[in-house]
Order: C-alpha cells, then sequence, then structure tokens
C-alpha cells in the first residue's frame, strides 16, 4: 500500500514540475527596426576613348613536309633561324620572339578501300614576334613592321597570321573612360529629376564594366615580292557604369 501511494505521489510531483515548466518557458519576440528609405534613381552611363595602337603582333611560320621526320625537322629548323637571324639583324629584339607551337606530325593518304598510306611527316614552327619600334610623335613604326614581315617571307616564311595591335596604356584610358561614363550618368540623372525639381543628394552604388577592342588584320597572301602596307587605324576602350543615385 505504502509503495503504491509513493508512486502516486511521485507522478503527481511529476506532473507540477511539467505544469511549471510550460508556465515558464520564454516567449520569442520579434524585433522591427523602423528603416525609412530614400528616393534613388538608376541610369546607365557611357565612356569611350580612342587611342592609335603603339604596339603590333605578328606570327609567322614555317611548314615543312618530307618523307622522313628527321628531314622535315631540319629543314624547317634551317629555314626558322635564317628567318631569325634576319629579324635581329633588322633590328629585332630577342625578347619580343615567341615559339608558339612546334609539331611533328605524320601525313597519310586516305586511297578509297584500301589502308592509310603514309606519305611523309609535316614540321610546323609558329613564331609570334612584337613590335614596338615608334616614330618620333610616338606612333607605332608601321614602315618597319612591313619590313618584318618582309623579311620573314623573304627568308621562307610561309605561313603569316595573327596581325593584331594593342595599347600600351589601356589602364589609363580605362580610367579616363571610367569618368566620362559617371559625367554622361551623371547628365542622365540631373536632366530626369529636373522635370519633377528634385536634385541629386549622394550616389548609393556604382557598377563598372569595361569593354576594350583590340585591332585584328588580315595579311594573307603576302609575298616576298610585295612591299606589305600596314595601317593601325584606332583602337577603343568603352566603359559602362550603372549608377544609383540617391535624391
Amino acid at each position: 500500500m505504502k509503495k503504491v501511494l509513493t508512486l502516486f505521489l511521485v507522478s503527481v510531483l511529476i506532473l507540477v514540475v511539467s505544469l511549471m515548466g510550460i508556465s515558464f518557458a520564454k516567449t520569442d519576440v520579434n524585433e522591427v527596426t523602423d528603416v525609412t528609405s530614400e528616393n534613388s534613381i538608376t541610369v546607365s552611363g557611357q565612356g569611350i576613348v580612342y587611342a592609335k595602337p603603339d604596339v603590333g603582333y605578328v606570327n609567322v611560320g614555317v611548314e615543312i613536309q618530307r618523307l622522313t621526320a628527321k628531314e622535315a625537322s631540319e629543314e624547317n629548323a634551317k629555314i626558322m633561324n635564317q628567318i631569325v637571324s634576319a629579324l635581329l639583324k633588322l633590328g629585332v629584339k630577342e625578347d619580343d620572339l615567341t615559339t608558339l607551337d612546334y609539331s611533328i606530325q605524320p601525313v597519310y593518304n586516305y586511297p578509297e578501300k584500301e589502308a592509310p598510306v603514309l606519305v611523309g611527316y609535316m614540321v610546323r614552327n609558329n613564331l609570334s614576334i612584337k613590335i614596338t619600334k615608334k616614330l618620333a610623335n610616338g606612333d607605332l613604326d608601321t614602315g618597319f613592321l612591313s619590313e618584318v614581315l618582309d623579311a620573314a617571307t623573304s627568308n621562307g616564311a610561309n605561313v603569316i597570321s595573327g596581325l593584331s595591335f594593342d595599347i600600351s596604356n589601356k589602364d589609363e584610358l580605362k580610367l579616363e573612360a571610367i569618368k566620362l561614363a559617371m559625367e554622361d550618368a551623371k547628365k542622365k540623372a540631373e536632366a530626369a529629376l529636373e522635370v519633377v525639381d528634385e536634385k541629386i543628394k549622394g550616389v548609393a552604388e556604382i557598377n563598372i564594366s569595361d569593354v576594350y577592342y583590340p585591332v585584328y588584320r588580315d595579311v594573307k597572301n603576302i609575298t616576298s615580292e610585295m612591299q606589305t602596307p600596314i595601317f593601325t587605324g584606332t583602337e577603343s576602350v568603352q566603359v559602362t557604369v550603372n549608377v544609383k543615385f540617391i535624391f
């Protein structure tokens, strides 16, 4: 009897404690912050800066096919050495010469309904040439670039490709283009706000994206008998900004 009574009292105590736990449990309270939003307008602006290229690049190559890989590689090396010697003698800096690729590949004929027939080996060697020589006014010396191409072809280069031009101070031009783009965006925002009698009070956000347009030229069909005319044209650095103005 005492044991049953004890179990009953323990059960009652557990129930009371449980009820007390529920009654004293904390309730989460969400804090609400009052934020006053500001009026804003988002506009885009563009800035473009043009400049004449002052660096040139061109790739010259030698492709030789012979019966054996040894014959093809030896003749290819002989011609490429002639080309490099002529370029250095002309005034091209050795640091401005870079080997782009060198490959030796078997060449097959594929007779109809017959097994492929090995007919020789093709060796390709391509060299990139950087031209930095300038005229007295700072422009790229395109006449010298023409001499480089003519020297390469007259000494055995049979592949010419990748003629392109670059600007050495693109970072400076980009900063100038950013300023122009921001001025453009500000003018647009001011014009829009003037209609509703508002003025710019500040800037909340600025996003900048830039685009650079290198200039490429087609230099196919160059032969050693012709003086190669080269024209650099102009290049552009373009920047677009998206600006969120507060008013």
